[in-house]
Order: structure tokens, then C-alpha cells, then sequence
């Protein structure tokens, strides 16, 4: 039976010892004709099952052949990949004969054999189609936004078909998906409930290019969008690229739409919804939700009443016009926040970044706005022991958490310490102006800010202390920008480089991502990039200290491995992420790595960077897509957060303030360093 094994693709990329680990542990059996082989809906049964002779048919549910088998084939790969139930009946048509692998050992073979894992892979994106629904949601998208103009509608049924992970009762036409819907509110602009037309530009048009003095402007409570409400019913969204940010809003809309069609369902009553209007004082005790519906909806809009009204009569009619640049030789906002980039560094040295001489360091982070300042920050730690007693009296909830590092609880209390005594704010300012700090708050419409820290002063206060102080009087700076969006980060990263150039030390990313292994407050490192639109592959060179970070992350996991750089959030679903931790074996996902990588690899190749650049790709795991009960749709403890984040910044920053290099000039400035 040996030989038959390996005549059947992919089993034949099998080296000897994976050849030797099939041949033990299949199981030969054989079925009369008629005989059901597996059966449509079973949960239970994970064989794989390998056809050596006769044939097989695969049955619809109302048992008509959808195909038929052919000895050299194999088939029920899904359910042991994918860990769903049988998605077909199985018959043999003729005696046949077959022998059947237990799904443990197929993952075993694919974590073990890559050559082999590299065939599946390709035969089931290729020949099984697995990620069709995602392949045809977004060439429609594409297609729709080229033209002009998406509907919302049209895009529908094929977002159904996608089964996102963050909205699993997609498809259920009765139960609301609270968990889904607060993500994408929480996404979407406040005025959403109100808005019949979009207008997504990525650059803003003349006739608007002074947008505060004419238009409203509109927050997003979880995305750093542009949105402006043009009048009453039409707003205008200025995209932060081309793909990524049209891609997160219109499944967030799909989502609203989806679920608000739900809710008007049960509010279609005429004689309802004219109480609703009427403001009957006893309308909102009759509505037909259970009392966990209302709470929940209460949770999502305070002013209830006024927003069922709204989704009874929106229906969903969302229209939006994409309008594309084209010949257009105004400055775009990469172009702009980069001018002041290099403002902000000539302030700081003196010298435009072109005019730095070449031992000049820069190291460049993308993180957050918060855990990189709070690390270097001397005003913190001056301010630790005030912080520490307020947040023992008023805060012991947070202040008697089992904190392993000090500085943990003390970044954990501070933010409300500062809101609790506005006066610190400024101090902290000053304080930190005085050692070398600037932030740059203007994002130029990007929604990345930036921190940037003198390096020849961070030794003149306080900070973390788990940081080394020693080495950090040189002659540099290290640059902190916020996090990028999907494929802003190459043009960000591709605009700094340009910069800059041989004067970047060290490229850091430090962020956040879904993990495939582990739970929600472990770390990741990444060895390299699956770009998920065609799973390109991007290898980079990441040089993490990892015993050492092993060391700061105490009771918490790390993995090591590719992760997976997705096209949008929403978009993802079970079966697709299943296929890239098993075939690929990706231990996460998220939105920029690829981007970035991609970006450093084309640099080094055109010499833009030294050969010796540092990188580094940190992440630590906020979510869990593969489990509904801590997906992005719930939010993360404290405990989950703080303590991994702040293990990566110190990771981070330590690489950069240990590094030595022989012979470091002192520059000599144009002019004084303010403050």
C-alpha cells in the first residue's frame, strides 16, 4: 500500500520520514458499493481518507451527486483541517478501497514537512477554491470602488458568504449579534444612524480644502478617521489609503446593515414604529426584545427610542462615491506629515535630516502614543511615589492588582492620576520638553502622531528602571510614530527612509495582533510575513533578544513564528484562519507587518538602509479570532494589556539604548536645543 500512498498529491512531497509516519498510521478499509463513507453534518468524524482503488460520489444534501472521486485523490480534508462538520455525503459508487489518516497526525505532518504543507496549500487555494468567498468579496469591492460607486447592497450576499469570525450569526436572520454590531459602531462614524451618503476621498478636494470651517467634523470612538459631515445625511470620509481603510469601513457598514435589517424586522409594525414617533411613554416596555436585547441596545444607543426610529425608516440605503485622484499635483497627507517630520527634526538638531552627518543614530518604532513616552519619561518616575499613594486611596481596584513590575502598576494609575489633577498634564510637558521630548500632534490627516526623544539627553532624569541609563548620552534620536493602517505603513516607513536614510539604526515595530496560538496577553515575535492577498511571502530580518524578552514576559507565552498580515479585520473567517496557522503556520494576524516588511527588504536592496539596519517585530495578543468570547469584539483587562505591552517596549528600547557602535561623533549644531 506504500507506493499507492505516495502516487497521491500532495502525500508525494513527503520526505522518508514523513513516508514512514503515514505508512504507520493509515488504516486500510474497504466499503461495498452504496455504502456511505461519511456523512453530511457528522462533527464527530476527522479522517482524512486517501482513495487507492474504486469510486467515489460526493453528494449534495438532497443527495444529488455533485461529483465524483477518482482513485490517486484524497478527500474530508476540511474536516480535519478546519474543524467543521462533514460539509458533503460520501458514497461509494464502486468497491472501494481507501485508507483513512486521523487528523492529528495530517497537522503533524504539515507542522513537520513543509514541502508537503506548501502542495496542500496550493491545491486547496487553487483547485478547492477555500478562500473564494474572500477572493470574490473583494474583487467586487475593487471593482465597485474603480467604478466609482459602492452599494452597500450589492456587496451583501457575498459578505454572507464570508462567515466572518468577529460575525458569527451573519447568517442567522433572527438572533442580533450585539458582539459584532458594538464592534462595528465602535468603528463607524457616531452619525452613521443618520448618513445616506459617503463620500471617500483620499485626497480632499479643493473646494473643501478647508474642511473645519465648513463641515462638522465627526469622531469614530475606535478608528483615527477623517470624517466631516458635509449637510444633513451626507458625510465625507477622507481614506488613509487606498485598500485597508475602504475595506475596514465598508464591512463595518456591512455589519450595521446586517444587523440593523434585524432590528427593523421587528419594529416593521406601522402602528409601532407611529408610537415610537408619538413618544407613547408605553412604546419601549412593548417592543418586541427580551430584556437582555434591550439592555444590550440600551448599551449601544442611550436615546433608544430615537434610534429605532432611524434604522425603521433608513433601511440600510447607504450610497458611496469614491472619488479617485488622478493628475492631481497637490501634496498628499504622507507627503505633508513628512515635511513635518523634518521640521520637527531640524527644531530638535538644527540640521535637516538630509544635512545629519551619517553617525548621526535614528531609530525608528512604531507603537503606540503611550508605553514608548511613559518608559523614557523622568516627570513618571519623579512623580511615582504621589501616583502610587492617590492610586492606593482612590483607585485599590487597579493600584492592588497582581502587578509583577512596579512600572506596570504605576502607567496603569497614572493616566488617571493626570485626569484627576489637570495641572500635571502641563507639568508633565515641560518636564519632559526639558529632557529632549517633542510631540508632534498635527497627523497631517494620517492619524499618526509622533514622539520624538533626544537621545544625548535621556540620561539626564529618571526612567524605567529596568532600562539600561549607561550608554544612552549619544548623539541621536529616536522617532516614535503611531500605528499605521494596513498599507499606509509602507508609504510612512518608505517616507521616513527617504529621510533619513543610513542614519536609521534600527526599525522596530512594536503592535498588537490576533493570535492563533496562545491567549490574550501572550507575545509574539514574528520570523516573517504572509501577505494575504496572494500569500506572498515576506522574510525579515528580525534580530529580538529572545531569552531575554522570554524573561520579562512572566507568567505568559511566546511564540514564534510567521504571522499573517490580513486585508481587513472583519473579513476573516474560521476556515481561513485555519488555513494559515496550519498550512502556513501562522501563530497570528494582523494589518501592517507585510507592508513594513516589504518596505525594508525593497530599501536594502536599493541601499537606501545600511546592511546592518536592526529590525525588530514585536506583538503581544489582544484578541483571540478563533474564539468568540475573546475576539476584538470584547475589550481587553488590564491585566491582559498593560504587562505584555510594556515587556515589548522595554525590549524594544533597551536593543536601542544598549547598542554601542565605535566611534560616536558629537554632532555640531546648527543651533541651540530649545528648552
Amino acid at each position: 500500500m506504500s507506493s499507492e500512498l505516495f502516487d497521491i498529491l500532495p502525500f508525494r512531497f513527503l520526505d522518508p520520514d514523513g513516508r514512514a509516519l503515514l505508512a504507520s498510521r493509515v488504516t486500510e478499509q474497504v466499503y461495498a458499493p452504496g455504502q456511505s463513507i461519511t456523512r453530511r453534518g457528522d462533527d464527530q468524524d476527522r479522517r482524512i481518507f486517501l482513495l487507492l482503488e474504486g469510486r467515489v460520489e460526493a453528494l449534495t444534501s438532497k443527495g444529488r451527486r455533485q461529483r465524483y472521486i477518482e482513485p490517486g485523490h484524497y478527500f474530508g480534508e476540511r474536516a480535519a483541517l478546519f474543524d467543521i462538520p462533514r460539509v458533503y455525503d460520501a458514497r461509494a459508487s464502486t468497491v472501494v478501497r481507501v485508507a483513512t489518516l486521523p487528523a492529528p497526525v495530517l497537522l503533524q505532518l504539515l507542522r513537520e514537512q513543509p514541502a508537503f504543507a506548501h502542495a496542500l496549500g496550493t491545491l486547496l487555494r487553487e483547485k478547492h477554491g477555500i478562500l473564494l468567498p474572500f477572493e470574490r468579496f473583494l474583487t467586487e469591492l475593487r471593482h465597485s470602488a474603480a467604478k466609482g460607486h459602492v452599494i452597500i447592497t450589492r456587496l451583501l450576499h457575498r459578505y454572507r458568504r464570508l462567515n466572518p469570525a468577529l460575525h458569527p450569526l451573519a447568517q442567522d436572520r433572527n438572533r442580533i449579534d450585539f458582539g459584532a454590531l458594538s464592534y462595528a459602531m465602535a468603528r463607524l462614524p457616531e452619525n452613521i444612524g443618520d448618513t445616506l451618503s459617503l463620500l471617500l476621498t483620499e485626497n480632499m478636494p479643493y473646494l473643501y480644502s478647508q474642511p473645519k470651517s465648513a463641515f462638522t467634523l465627526i469622531p469614530t470612538a475606535a478608528r483615527r478617521r477623517t470624517v466631516y459631515e458635509m449637510m444633513p445625511g451626507k458625510s465625507m470620509v477622507v481614506m488613509r489609503d487606498r485598500l485597508s481603510d475602504l475595506v475596514d469601513l465598508v464591512t463595518c457598514l456591512c455589519i450595521y446593515a446586517v444587523e440593523a435589517r434585524k432590528i427593523r424586522l421587528r419594529i416593521r409594525s406601522p402602528l409601532l414604529l407611529a408610537r415610537l414617533i408619538a413618544n407613547d411613554p408605553q412604546v419601549m416596555a412593548e417592543l418586541p426584545f427580551s430584556a437582555d436585547e434591550r439592555a444590550q441596545l440600551q448599551k449601544l444607543w442611550p436615546d433608544l427610542r430615537q434610534s429605532l426610529i432611524r434604522i425603521a425608516n433608513h433601511h440600510e440605503d447607504f450610497a458611496i462615491t469614491v472619488v479617485h485622484s488622478v493628475d492631481n499635483f497637490n501634496s498628499d497627507h504622507e507627503q505633508v506629515w513628512t515635511v513635518q517630520i523634518a521640521e520637527a527634526t531640524q527644531g530638535l538638531t538644527g540640521l535637516d535630516p538630509r544635512e545629519l552627518p551619517e553617525s548621526y543614530e535614528v531609530h525608528i518604532i512604531s507603537s503606540n502614543t503611550h508605553s514608548v513616552g511613559n518608559c523614557l519619561s523622568s516627570w513618571l518616575q519623579d512623580k511615582s511615589d504621589d501616583i502610587l499613594a492617590w492610586g492606593a486611596t482612590e483607585l485599590p481596584d487597579i493600584h492592588d492588582l497582581p502587578w509583577d513590575h512596579p512600572m506596570d502598576r504605576l502607567v496603569a494609575l497614572a493616566r488617571h492620576y493626570v485626569q484627576a489633577h489637570p495641572e500635571a498634564a502641563a507639568e508633565r510637558e515641560a518636564t519632559e520638553k526639558a529632557d529632549g521630548v517633542l510631540n508632534l500632534t498635527g497627523t497631517a490627516l494620517t492619524g499618526i502622531g509622533v514622539q520624538f526623544f533626544d537621545l544625548s539627553r535621556l540620561g539626564e532624569g529618571p526612567i524605567d528602571r529596568e532600562l539600561p541609563t549607561g550608554n544612552t548620552q549619544r548623539e541621536g534620536l529616536i522617532i516614535n510614530i503611531d500605528y499605521a493602517f494596513g498599507q499606509q505603513a509602507e508609504t510612512i516607513l518608505g517616507n521616513l527612509i527617504a529621510l533619513f536614510g543610513h542614519r536609521i539604526r534600527s526599525i522596530n515595530v512594536l503592535g498588537k495582533a490576533g493570535g492563533l496560538e496562545g491567549l490574550r496577553g501572550d507575545v509574539m515575535v514574528s520570523t516573517r510575513f504572509v501577505e494575504q492577498e496572494a500569500d506572498r511571502l515576506h522574510v525579515v530580518p528580525n534580530q529580538v533578544n529572545i531569552e531575554r524578552l522570554r524573561t520579562r514576559i512572566t507568567g505568559r507565552q511566546l511564540h514564534v513564528g510567521p504571522i499573517l498580515t490580513v486585508v481587513g479585520t472583519v473579513m476573516q473567517n474560521p476556515m481561513m484562519l485555519h488555513y494559515y496557522q496550519r498550512i502556513w503556520g501562522c501563530v497570528g494576524l494582523e494589518m501592517e507587518g507585510s507592508y513594513y516588511a516589504r518596505q525594508l527588504n525593497i530599501s536594502l536592496q536599493q541601499g537606501l538602509l545600511r546592511p546592518d539596519v536592526q529590525a525588530r517585530f514585536l506583538y503581544y495578543i489582544s484578541d483571540l479570532p478563533l474564539d468568540s468570547a475573546n475576539n476584538l469584539s470584547g475589550s481587553m483587562r488590564l491585566m491582559e494589556g498593560i504587562p505584555p505591552l510594556y515587556a515589548v517596549t522595554r525590549e524594544v528600547l533597551t536593543s536601542i539604548l544598549e547598542a554601542k557602535e565605535a566611534g560616536h561623533s558629537v554632532m555640531v549644531r546648527a543651533s541651540v536645543r530649545p528648552g
